[in-house]
């Protein structure tokens, strides 16, 4: 008897400051935020709405929506991955239905006693794709103060900033200026 894959881990690629990339559905902008807790949800549920097999409506756990960083648009968090983040996960999915494929045709050859004459044979399906590169470090950290949170912009970024997690607006920042937080106790 073959033995199934070896479960791999899927998870977002971070950069070395720890924090993960997202882009705007609505502007296509990159913009990064720390890993929160409702990833790996997000990520489920996209390998759920690719994933032959699965019964979508079963897998489903709620995620909040998010901001976009730059123009505020509001959508579900399963909407922020980038272009290279869902090939891969397409890429997992389809690579795991191979394998689910694989092992249902197989079956035949394995209870050939059962079949003597199967009218077809089982190739073996490719490896499943690795764990996606670290990303690059190339966006500036901005601390938001609504939700005592960082992110990462863009360099050249001089609007309006919107939180990611509530929305909230901030005002517009020049790209060559520092931004110094002091908290004084009382």
């Amino acid at each position: 008897m073959r033995r199934s894959p070896a479960i791999i881990d899927l998870e977002l690629p971070r950069d070395a400051s720890g924090f993960v990339r997202r882009e705007c559905p609505q502007c296509q902008r990159d913009f990064k935020t720390r890993p929160c807790r409702h990833d790996a949800s997000i990520l489920q549920r996209r390998l759920a709405s690719l994933f032959p097999f699965e019964n979508a409506h079963e897998s489903f756990d709620e995620v909040p929506d998010w901001w976009c960083l730059y123009c505020g648009h509001r959508a579900a968090g399963d909407e922020w991955l980038t272009p290279s983040q869902q090939a891969h996960v397409e890429a997992v999915a389809r690579a795991w239905a191979n394998h689910v494929r694989y092992e249902q045709l197989a079956y035949v050859s394995r209870t050939l006693s059962l079949n003597p004459r199967p009218t077809f044979v089982s190739v073996e399906p490719e490896a499943l794709p690795g764990p996606m590169p670290q990303d690059t470090d190339d966006l500036r950290i901005i601390p938001l103060v609504c939700c005592g949170e960082e992110v990462k912009a863009l360099w050249d970024w001089e609007g309006p900033l919107f939180c990611p997690r509530c929305g909230s607006r901030h005002g517009g920042l020049s790209g060559r200026q520092q931004i110094h937080l002091e908290f004084i106790q009382e």
